[in-house]
């Protein structure tokens, strides 16, 4: 009696995929034999269906029907391509500007933008979604932007004294896309200092900040109030009255004069904003008073309040 001796089986391998994007499924047929031993896997079936997130060889050998095994194994070598990326992300623009859209560079990639553009770059002119789908030849994905509209940036805080104005503004931008302002005291010249010098005592400004290279800008109207705190009326023409004619413009004017006692001598309107020291005409003591006025800014409607100290230096 002979016994057939079993053929050394010769293990193959096929993938459906060569070359796939990271972590993309690939699914391996080995041949050759009844049942298989694979190095990367359990199992002894034919077929194995896996993510590939790197380039990775894969072998597997063949068994034959009596349990012989293949010389060598199969191998495959499936080549993973790196993940497409792209820079992209949601930016702020305001309203009238342009802004530079980058997809970011790749090996092989191509662009096609919900545009229409094939270009890495494009132009914004509007606010909005785009979209940029990205193809190196062997992988697609799509990346979204959106486009929001800017806030301009505001004053939190002014202070004036001896003809310099210091400004406080905030720039609430989103992802630091803007992030430096100037300031303007005129709409035209503009400066990165958030200081202006020789100003006008007791005149009306209307105070700018933008966001730098864009047209968000934020306003706010401000008085150069400077109040002398000695009055002499002797009639010598020299700080003789306590002069608020030039507030009488502004919206809900009012104010008053009152004593240590809290006793209101003087009350201003637009009618009579001037104080000249005296009650009913008549000459008050030397001493020290109290002022308060308010007013309203006609284009913001931010109410104004200031108060202080006065001091009445009459001849005895």
């Amino acid at each position: 009696l002979t016994l057939a001796r079993e053929v050394t089986p010769v293990a193959q391998i096929t993938s459906n995929k060569i070359r796939v994007c990271a972590g993309e499924s690939v699914t391996l047929t080995a041949t050759g034999g009844v049942t298989y031993l694979w190095d990367n896997f359990l199992g002894n079936g034919n077929t194995q269906t896996i993510a590939v997130h790197q380039t990775t060889t894969f072998t597997v050998y063949a068994i034959g029907a009596k349990g012989c095994k293949s010389l060598i194994p199969a191998k495959i070598t499936i080549e993973a391509i790196p993940a497409i990326k792209s820079p992209l992300q949601d930016v702020e623009m305001c309203i009238g500007d342009t802004i530079v859209l980058d997809a970011g560079a790749g090996t092989n990639y191509s662009y096609l933008w919900n545009t229409g553009a094939t270009t890495q770059t494009i132009v914004a002119n509007q606010l909005g979604i785009y979209t940029v789908k990205i193809n190196n030849s062997i992988c697609e994905k799509e990346f979204t932007v959106k486009v929001h509209g800017a806030s301009s940036p505001f004053f939190t805080n002014l202070s004036y004294e001896n003809g310099t104005l210091t400004t406080i503004a905030t720039n609430p931008s989103i992802n630091n896309m803007y992030g430096t302002l100037e300031y303007s005291i005129d709409g035209i010249n503009w400066q990165d200092s958030n200081i202006f010098t020789n100003l006008i005592d007791n005149t009306n400004y209307n105070i700018l900040v933008r966001i730098k290279g864009t047209t968000c800008v934020g306003s706010v109207e401000f008085f150069t109030s400077e109040i002398n705190n000695v009055i002499t009326p002797n009639q010598d023409g020299i700080n003789d009255v306590l002069n608020l004619t030039n507030l009488r413009d502004f919206n809900n004017f009012t104010g008053s004069i009152v004593d240590r006692y809290g006793v209101e001598i003087f009350k201003f309107s637009k009618e009579r904003p001037i104080w000249d020291g005296t009650i009913s005409g008549k000459r008050l003591p030397t001493a020290t008073y109290w002022y308060k006025f308010n007013f309203e800014y006609k284009k913001s409607k931010v109410q104004m309040n200031r108060s202080g100290w006065i001091m009445l230096k009459n001849r005895e």
